[in-house]
């Protein structure tokens, strides 16, 4: 089962991250007398206890096809392959953030993963552990209040209503067949409810997940294929917004970039404010064309939020790919936004060994300090490691670990909030 180079003559201490091993049926166990690694992007290592967590409601366990686990012997003197097993992972709720990819060894015919984010799992002391931190509780985002048994009644509901609104035939695929929250709170009628209004993209993100080049890994969700109109944004946001405390987006995962279609949200988000001052209007975005941001924030917009790995242009633009735009439109969109009182935050795609690094850590407190940034939402990177390590420039120096990270920002960055979903802020103005 686990080829060594000499025999594991200790045991491992109680308390410590062990090897959980799978099989292709489904089924793991606990290899005894191994330590479990991690994986960054800087190597592997040990796990430290704060690095782990309990396994979270909502957590789901997977197999890793044609990769083994690379473990350490009980007294952590070699590094050995568990060969004849699969290496197991887990893919987190939403609220935590990653500390460890699991540390694997690949066959030659080893299939690229789908894109999901991949967390190092581990037994202690009889019970499973995650390479994570909770990063946010909150109790509007919990896995159980979704998926309901009225879900389908709903939607059917919602499309008798509005037959002829092509935003909610949309939206019922990205409830039912994605799962995705926030499609389904349009339905539910309550929180955060969002609508997607973008076919087009000027990015060529390497985990998009909504698309990828033909000959790359499937995205694992279909973009929204036509612009909806003014009238069906507005329609579905009016309804939206009678809820208490009710945020309406645009800016998802299903859909390309939201500020390519400006004038239509634009003139949308005047037609809901036509109707109902009630809510929260908000934008989720790559920042990239500022005077199109000044016009949907000048229309009503109450909250945005900017995707980043970095505020390094290097490993920004190994990332992101920007097509026509580079990062100082970014920076003037998110300058406009909090010049005009918005709530803004922060969407850091967070990969273990790049932005919990010395030299990451230091330039995004820096940036969000001399931009008055809001919240930084932290969001774990879902790709394949082994496909998205090679394309990018990989900070050097010393790196923090994600605790010590959150603890550096909580000190030094006092008035920024620390999180993983947007918050109900309306404008103050």
């Amino acid at each position: 089962m686990v080829k060594r180079r000499r025999p594991a003559k200790n045991k491992p201490s109680a308390g410590c991250a062990g090897v959980l091993c799978a099989d292709s049926e489904g089924g793991y166990w606990e290899e005894p007398g191994l330590l479990g690694l991690g994986r960054t992007a800087q190597g592997m290592r040990l796990p430290r206890r704060e690095e782990l967590s309990p396994l979270p409601d909502g957590a789901q366990l997977h197999f890793l096809p044609g990769r083994s686990p690379v473990v350490r012997s009980a007294d952590d003197a070699e590094e050995m392959v568990a060969e004849g097993c699969l290496t197991m992972a887990a893919q987190l709720p939403s609220g935590w953030t990653l500390t460890f990819m699991p540390a694997w060894e690949k066959t030659s015919d080893a299939p690229d993963l789908p894109l999901f984010g991949y967390t190092a799992v581990y037994p202690i002391d009889g019970e499973l552990y995650v390479a994570a931190c909770q990063t946010e509780d909150n109790p509007r985002w919990r896995p159980q209040r979704y998926g309901r048994g009225d879900l389908a009644e709903l939607i059917a509901k919602a499309k008798r209503r509005w037959p002829h609104n092509r935003l909610y035939e949309h939206l019922k695929k990205c409830a039912c067949e994605y799962g995705c929250y926030n499609a389904q709170n349009i339905f539910y009628g309550r929180w955060e409810g969002a609508a997607p209004t973008s076919p087009q993209c000027n990015a060529g993100c390497q985990g998009c997940i909504s698309y990828q080049p033909e000959g790359h890994q499937p995205s694992p969700q279909v973009r929204l294929k036509f612009v909806p109109s003014a009238e069906e944004i507005a329609e579905v946001g009016i309804r939206h917004l009678e809820a208490p405390q009710a945020i309406y987006s645009f800016g998802q995962g299903c859909e390309g970039e939201p500020l390519l279609q400006a004038d239509t949200i634009a003139a949308a988000i005047k037609m809901i404010r036509a109707k109902t001052p009630a809510g929260a209007i908000h934008m989720n975005t790559n920042g990239s064309r500022p005077e199109a941001a000044r016009q949907v924030i000048d229309a009503g917009l109450d909250s945005l939020r900017v995707s980043m790995i970095s505020v390094r242009e290097e490993l920004y633009n190994a990332y992101y790919r920007p097509r026509g735009y580079r990062m100082r439109d970014v920076w003037e969109t998110v300058r406009y936004a909090r010049q005009r009182g918005l709530w803004v935050s922060i969407n850091w795609l967070c990969l273990p060994g790049v932005n919990d690094s010395q030299a990451e850590t230091e330039a995004m407190l820096d940036f969000v300090r001399e931009y008055d940034v809001s919240m930084i939402q932290l969001r774990n990177l879902n790709m394949d490691p082994d496909l998205l390590l090679p394309n990018l420039p990989i900070p050097s120096g010393p790196v923090l670990g994600v605790p010590e990270m959150l603890r550096v920002f909580r000190a030094k960055a006092p008035g920024v909030r620390l999180g993983n979903h947007n918050p109900y802020k309306p404008r103050q103005i």
